[in-house]
């Protein structure tokens, strides 16, 4: 999975591979251990990649900047989300204070204050319309891809997990019949997926609606999307929540399933073919 902060990674990559040999283990050295390398010096990381000290120096300037401070500093800058989990465990005498769900209990209040009921029913409306719904999400977000594909599937005329399986090509093969009428659910919080967003991109080109589930406007997913619902992600101890995504997507389903007609008959069926399935608890009975 590609992240936003993955284009310097990726720069270093393919300088060190550009490199000579005395400097390439600098930069292969660099981007396999970036947030170690922001916390070392030159003779440090000289050490660890068992070259010299003018080498590193030397791989700074080759790959673009002026020096090696130059050069980590902008990594740190890079680096500043993935860096966020590492502080906040570093405050744990602070956190411990805390309710353990005061972080969900937060995140659910901030995901109601800000919830445009609004777009929340036009996306409920698209989605009834559709001739087709697509859910996608990569790293944690699949998952929740997948429970939204499941839970709309009853309610609207077919629904499909993008991101099941086999990574961006199997999913770029799923998305070769997308099109107008179309409507892909898009989902990605920090540490934002690049794929993502050129997914989304890519079913916008083809003319499908693009629905963006993320954290906040600044969100990169935003650019490429025709709506846009808000799960705030924060937490105080994890680089961050997904509670507020899930009760977002259920409140989108509830919106789905009220505003279509034919709901009660659907869940009548869904029950009826689900139930003899099931153990059934019966009353008075452990």
């Amino acid at each position: 999975m590609q992240t936003l902060t993955m284009s310097l990674l990726n720069r270093l990559r393919q300088s060190a591979l550009e490199a000579t040999p005395a400097i390439r283990k600098v930069g292969l050295w660099m981007a396999a251990h970036p947030l170690h390398a922001i916390s070392l010096t030159a003779d440090e990381i000289a050490d660890q990649a068992r070259a010299s000290q003018s080498a590193v120096n030397r791989f700074a300037t080759h790959a673009g900047f002026a020096g090696f401070v130059e050069l980590r500093a902008a990594l740190a800058a890079e680096l500043q989300d993935a860096q966020e989990p590492i502080a906040k465990l570093r405050q744990q005498a602070d956190v411990q204070s805390s309710h353990p769900l005061a972080s969900a209990q937060s995140g659910l209040l901030q995901a109601a204050g800000e919830l445009d009921l609004q777009v929340l029913e036009q996306c409920a409306q698209r989605l009834l319309q559709a001739r087709h719904v697509y859910t996608i999400g990569l790293g944690m977000s699949h998952y929740f891809a997948g429970f939204a594909a499941s839970a709309f599937m009853p309610y609207v005329q077919d629904a499909t997990h993008l991101s099941e399986g086999g990574g961006t090509e199997q999913i770029l093969r799923r998305m070769s019949r997308l099109g107008k009428g179309d409507v892909v659910l898009a989902i990605t919080v920090p540490r934002y997926s690049m794929d993502i967003v050129t997914l989304a991109r890519f079913a916008r080109e083809r003319g499908a609606t693009v629905v963006a589930l993320t954290d906040a406007a600044s969100s990169p997913l935003v650019g490429a999307a025709d709506k846009v619902l808000l799960a705030p992600a924060r937490h105080s101890v994890l680089s961050h929540s997904y509670v507020s995504v899930q009760a977002v997507i259920e409140a989108l389903l509830e919106r789905v399933v009220r505003l279509n007609p034919q709901a009660a008959a659907i869940t009548t069926k869904l029950i009826d073919t689900v139930l003899p399935h099931l153990q059934v608890r019966v009353p008075g009975r452990d």
